[in-house]
């Protein structure tokens, strides 16, 4: 198994995220691909994929999908500013600095259960984070935006990651999760608060230093995801088939070992 973390660019990788999207959806939160569809496809053109892609089979042991600013609001904000929150989207982001035309939407992020467990596996959350983080960097976003499972909010700040509730945010049940609450990261905070709670996860997280995972500078670069070209690049196969295993189960976390919390079931 050859992996390695991406901004998916050409068809076959795209695909790959949507199928593990799809499938932790709708095994974690029982969201059919006909919910998928309704909740997502507005914003298809508008998406973008980190994953982590399993070069030898195509398929993605990991996917979040992020939603670019443009003139209109991002779907995190369209929902936080209807039921069950209503909230006053510009007064929230403003508590923090930020805007609604500027912040980007992670919409979604999934890990396949069966890389969820042992450090291998939390390598591959690791990833996306650091993907997700980088990429966003790297195209000059001051920040992003999300309405996070509570399970997965517990990861992410055990990970030491500054993902923190939207002003005025409250914790509601949504999309078949129980319990989920807006949320929002601000890109300056993270690079002082990230290596203050957890400098052993520096090298991962800020610098993508993994050790079964490869990443290459050019993969998260800002120009990859915003077309989506007929055919992969020359110097690379277009990955195509699908996983050859079926995504099943979800664990939540028992133990305060970083490679057991790093498994969230999606977002």
């Amino acid at each position: 198994m050859t992996l390695r973390l991406m901004v998916a660019h050409v068809p076959g990788e795209r695909d790959a995220a949507r199928r593990v999207e799809a499938a932790v959806f709708l095994h974690a939160f029982g969201n059919t691909p006909e919910v998928m569809e309704e909740e997502y496809g507005p914003f298809e053109a508008r998406s973008r994929f980190v994953a982590v892609i399993d070069e030898e089979s195509g398929s993605a042991l990991g996917a979040a999908r992020l939603i670019v600013a443009d003139s209109s609001p991002v779907k995190t904000l369209v929902d936080v500013a209807g039921e069950p929150w209503r909230l006053p989207v510009a007064d929230s982001l403003g508590a923090v600095g930020l805007t609604p035309r500027t912040v980007w939407d992670v919409a979604s992020l999934a890990v396949d259960p069966r890389y969820r467990a042992g450090a291998a596996g939390a390598e591959v959350t690791l990833a996306l984070c650091h993907g997700i983080w980088r990429y966003a960097r790297n195209c000059g976003v001051p920040g992003l935006v999300t309405i996070l499972d509570d399970r997965v909010l517990r990861v992410l700040r055990v990970l030491g990651l500054p993902w923190q509730p939207m002003a005025g945010a409250t914790s509601q049940p949504y999309l078949g999760s129980p319990a989920s609450t807006p949320c929002v990261f601000v890109l300056e905070t993270a690079e002082i608060e990230v290596p203050a709670a957890r400098p052993d996860l520096v090298p991962a997280l800020d610098r993508g230093v993994l050790r079964s995972i490869t990443v290459e500078p050019a993969d998260l670069a800002p120009t990859r995801g915003t077309v989506d070209p007929q055919a992969a690049p020359p110097d690379r196969p277009e990955p195509s088939s699908p996983p050859r295993r079926d995504t099943t189960g979800w664990r939540a976390p028992t133990s305060h070992r970083t490679e057991q919390f790093a498994n969230p079931p999606g977002t």
